[in-house]
């Protein structure tokens, strides 16, 4: 796992409060790594955020910030400036100070208001062609899954018709067709809870993302 991915976690991602043992918070730098590639690791913490039925999990994280991680610039821009934000987090002090403080740190990394907000503006752009793609890919997997099933529903119901008027050497044949109608209903069911589960498990992660993103860009706003 790249260090950048490694960070984009360590400033967005919060930990369950309900885990055995907490997280122990990363070391944090402020310059931007280099872009290199992606692994999946199996130690990505789990995250207490969910949004409806759904709930943030950690595959679709490591997607968007994959796609976030694809997108950073070079310089300072809003990541580095979350991840300052991040640093301050247990120094007590309130909001406007603590933006204040890493707006004050930032600039001397060259960094102005307006480009952090136009490069939050670009993550959360990114984010948004990730939702794109997720439902378009969702929804070709549910017309798979789902669609082909009910047309196969209504061949064995004109079957069972069709067969119910013959003697009664065919009533074998027509439980045959009941019995599968009865399995693939359920196979539907089945299906379409996965597929409705999984998109909502996207929708949260994206939600979960845009919404830090989305207060960062306020508070910039409001106290830079």
């Amino acid at each position: 796992m790249s260090d950048f991915l490694k960070k984009l976690k360590g400033v967005f991602v919060v930990d369950d409060p309900n885990a055995a043992a907490p997280v122990k918070p990363q070391p944090q730098s402020t310059s931007s790594a280099p872009i290199q590639g992606v692994a999946t690791s199996a130690t990505t913490p789990s995250v207490s955020y969910s949004s409806g039925s759904g709930k943030a999990n950690d595959k679709f994280l490591e997607v968007l910030f994959k796609a976030m991680e694809a997108a950073n610039q070079q310089g300072f821009d809003y990541f580095e400036f979350k991840q300052a934000l991040n640093n301050l987090k247990n120094v007590p002090m309130d909001d406007t100070t603590r933006f204040k403080s890493a707006f004050a740190m930032a600039q001397t990394m060259g960094a102005t208001k307006d480009r952090l907000l136009s490069t939050a503006d670009g993550y959360l752009s990114v984010l948004k062609q990730e939702q794109a793609k997720f439902q378009d890919a969702a929804n070709n997997q549910m017309q798979g899954q789902v669609g082909n099933k009910k047309a196969q529903i209504d061949n064995f119901e004109a079957a069972i018709k069709q067969k119910k008027a013959e003697i009664q050497r065919m009533t074998a044949e027509i439980d045959q067709h009941q019995k599968e109608m009865e399995q693939i209903k359920q196979d539907i069911s089945q299906s379409t809870a996965k597929v409705s589960q999984t998109i909502a498990d996207f929708e949260a992660s994206y939600t979960y993302l845009v919404s830090q993103i989305q207060t960062d860009v306020n508070s910039m706003k409001q106290y830079l």
